[in-house]
């Protein structure tokens, strides 16, 4: 009570001074509004930009936390001429200025017929978040929402992992709205990115997020603005080791107050190729595992959004998702055991894989805005998600000679892995200027149910037919309730300055039936955050914030997962959730943007191996590091350098350090310094031929308890634009040299272990898209669930 009583009086401590804001409506020449244009507030001594906003449903805009000066907008739309404002000047004595309404040309031109000389920089830095502008850039075409991804600065995206800097729990919207995990994989790996507008990454989220979440990256999806039915289509064809296609299609219609927006994305007969080389060490013994996996997979994903204005300022949202995927996965193992000099024993295993699996989405959500000045807003969401999946893997081993002769008996065995999940979501936001429209509150509450009924089976075969194994077998029902709430005070001050400081309170309860697992926890999570806008068009921002990492349910129910017979996964239902302190700051210089981040993690939740020398067999948990220390600094410089060249170019520093006791340690300590680099290249050529050039490099860098080798690459491609620019051919080539191999160490106490892999990442990919219809476009209407991130945690 002390501590919560205490960051109130900090709240309401600091002076009042003068705020400035800067408001408007848009509409066109019929005097419609216009939905999401692009308002930017020009410096009227050198035309910089100082700060931008999105119009609204209602055509209205409004910029805060404004610094003393002279200013004009502009006010632009795709295929609209922009129109400039006069002169602005805001003053102790006109803290606020109301624009009135802005009328653009309605005469609106087909993209077709506009010729653009320059692209705008792919990379921005706003207050409190990087944005990465991909509207009509030449990186959206053929490609998905995932290759995007590896275009932000700080954000590393490997095998379904994304991370910000040493960030892991991220939280990934789609228009501000959170997806269940399963229906989230499929929209990264299926929805096209020529229909998003933009990405949107947060690197310290406010109190208005969820405690568990280290950085949010928001993916604005577009649809289009003109009346009437407009779409697009792609078809692709990619060949490494073994081919991949897709196809997929986007259309919008837009009648009077209702907009309609679908997608579907279908994956054609694909497979994926990957290799794995083993080694591990024992005393006077080792082990080589050498693996093949073939993957064949098909799935069909669909994207439905319905919104309905009852007027500008009430709206009502509706989306849909749903993916349906098959895999068939064949593993070949060949581990070959042996005591110096000479080989003792080799076994060859056969796992065949067939998972299916159903994901349902569905999300409704009100949005309401009010007041005299249209200042206060309410939006309640509803989100509930469902995954039915069924696993099953049928493995056999068998003993062979060198000569690959049978040498023993064959070992057959299978396992059954149903899994149904549920998870609710509702949610509630508020806000308002309170003290006078001095300061602005925002406020909320939230629930999130999550259940999941989980069966792992496992039956030996045994005399011509299958016996149950209670050792490898186990189901239970695991539920989950959070609890959480929320405010957030803010508001500017005089010469570019503006604080924000936030409380959260959230209390979780977990409960798995037919284990002793229950259990529940509670913690205050207090944020805080300074920037400065400065009069040479240059910021800078810190912020702190208290975090908590929950473990997710595959890590969490005592499972005992069988992978081949020198290895298994196991949960551990004594695992602890982790506590950190995260320091972020930026300094701002326009193109160039520098960062840095320091996060000391209490109980820190890493992947442990436990090695048995009796009998080789390696067993891999989630377990608890005592502490950690995480740090990251670097730099981005994105700018159009010429006008045919577009650069985005970040360098970043990496560390850490652990000091912990670990398996049979008392002590373990561990530090580690590396470098990142990552550098992507635009140049415009003659006759609409674009060419890209992407290369990225890792050094050594250290992670938990595993050690990556240093590794990179390099990707080219080449974009043609086609029939009046309504189509678009790309060429791209992945991993010219064949460098993208993945080399990972680990060694401690008995476990000695390395590993080698490539995941058929060469690649020469060849798409063609079409577009209809008027290209003029908007964003999606967005819903703000911020801090939904416990549907990610369900596996």
């Amino acid at each position: 009570m002390n501590a919560r009583l205490a960051f109130f009086f900090l709240l309401v401590s600091l002076p009042a001074i003068a705020q400035h804001q800067l408001t408007g409506r848009v509409t066109d020449t019929a005097n419609q509004p216009m939905l999401y244009a692009s308002v930017a507030l020009l410096r009227s001594a050198d035309s910089s930009i100082v700060k931008g906003a999105i119009t609204g449903e209602d055509g209205r805009f409004r910029m805060d936390k404004l610094a003393s000066g002279t200013y004009r907008t502009r006010i632009s739309a795709v295929g609209y001429s922009d129109r400039y404002s006069s002169l602005i000047t805001l003053t102790a004595e006109t803290p606020a200025v109301d624009l009135g309404v802005l009328t653009v040309d309605a005469s609106a031109k087909n993209l077709t017929e506009v010729t653009v000389k320059a692209q705008p920089s792919l990379v921005s830095q706003q207050a409190d978040r990087l944005v990465l502008n991909v509207e009509g850039s030449v990186i959206t075409r053929g490609n998905k929402a995932e290759d995007l991804l590896r275009y932000i600065p700080r954000v590393r995206y490997d095998g379904g992992t994304i991370s910000i800097g040493n960030k892991s729990n991220v939280l990934l919207l789609v228009d501000g709205r959170q997806m269940g995990q399963g229906s989230l994989a499929s929209f990264l790996q299926t929805f096209s990115a020529e229909d998003i507008l933009r990405i949107e990454v947060i690197t310290n989220p406010s109190a208005r997020y969820d405690a568990t979440v280290d950085g949010v990256i928001n993916i604005i999806t577009k649809k289009s603005r003109e009346q009437g039915i407009n779409g697009r289509s792609t078809l692709s064809y990619s060949q490494g080791q073994y081919s991949r296609s897709s196809a997929n299609g986007s259309l919008t219609y837009r009648q009077g107050k209702w907009t309609v927006f679908g997608s579907l994305n279908a994956t054609l007969p694909s497979t994926s190729y990957s290799t794995q080389d083993l080694n591990r060490t024992f005393p006077g013994a080792t082990q080589q595992n050498r693996l093949l996996t073939l993957n064949t997979y098909r799935s069909l994903a669909t994207n439905l959004s319905l919104d309905y204005a009852f007027d500008p300022q009430h709206v009502l949202s509706l989306r849909l998702n749903g993916n349906w995927r098959r895999d068939n996965k064949n593993t070949d193992t060949r581990t070959r055991s042996m005591v110096a000099p000479l080989a003792d024993s080799t076994i060859r295993t056969e796992n065949r894989g067939l998972d299916q699996a159903g994901v349902y989405d569905m999300n409704l959500s009100y949005k309401a805005t009010f007041g005299p000045n249209k200042n206060k807003e309410l939006t309640v969401l509803v989100t509930e998600s469902m995954v039915d999946k069924d696993a099953s893997q049928f493995i056999s081993y068998q003993r062979i000679g060198l000569d690959e002769t049978a040498n023993g008996p064959v070992t057959q065995l299978r396992i059954l892995n149903p899994n149904q999940q549920r998870n609710l979501i509702g949610q509630l936001d508020y806000g308002t200027p309170v003290l006078g429209s001095k300061w602005r509150l925002d406020v909320g509450t939230k629930y999130v149910f999550i259940q999941t009924d989980n069966t792992l089976q496992q039956d030996n075969f045994v005399n011509g037919q299958y016996q149950f194994d209670p050792a490898f077998s186990q189901s239970g029902l695991y539920q989950e309730h959070t609890y959480a709430a929320y405010s957030n005070l803010s508001r500017s001050f005089g010469k570019g300055w503006s604080w924000q400081g936030g409380l959260r309170v959230e209390r979780t309860e977990q409960h798995l039936t037919q284990s002793a697992l229950a259990r529940s926890y509670a913690g205050l999570f207090p944020s805080m955050g300074l920037n400065r806008s400065l009069p040479n068009g240059r910021s800078w921002g810190v912020t702190v914030s208290r975090k908590v990492s929950r473990p997710s349910l595959g890590s969490l129910v005592p499972y005992r997962n069988l992978i081949d017979p020198y290895t298994i996964i196991e949960g551990n239902p004594l695992i602890r959730p982790s506590f950190a302190h995260t320091l972020d700051a930026f300094y701002s210089l326009g193109s160039l943007n520098l960062f840095a981040n320091y996060s000391y993690i209490r109980d820190q939740m890493t992947t442990v191996l436990r090695a048995d020398p009796a009998t080789f067999v390696y067993t891999q948990v989630m377990d608890n590091l005592r502490n950690g220390n995480d740090f990251y600094v670097g730099a981005t410089y994105a700018k159009n350098v010429t006008k045919s060249w577009q650069t985005n170019t970040t360098l970043m520093g990496m560390g850490n350090y652990t000091s912990s006791p670990v398996n049979e340690l008392s002590r373990y300590q561990s530090t580690g310094l590396w470098v990142m680099a990552t550098s992507s290249n635009i140049i415009s050529l003659p006759r609409d031929w674009k060419y890209e050039l992407t290369a990225h490099y890792m050094s050594p860098a250290r992670s938990g308890l595993f050690t990556q080798k240093g590794f990179g690459g390099v990707s080219m491609s080449v974009t043609k634009s086609l029939l009046a620019k309504q189509a678009n051919l790309r060429i791209e080539v992945s991993d010219v040299f064949r460098t993208m191999t993945s080399r990972l160490e680990s060694a401690y106490g008995q476990v000695n272990f390395t590993m080698r892999s490539y995941n058929d990442s060469q690649r020469v990919k060849v798409s063609f898209s079409y577009n209809f219809g008027k290209k003029t476009v908007k964003t999606a209407r967005q819903g703000t669930l911020g801090n939904d991130d416990e549907k990610s945690r369900m596996r």
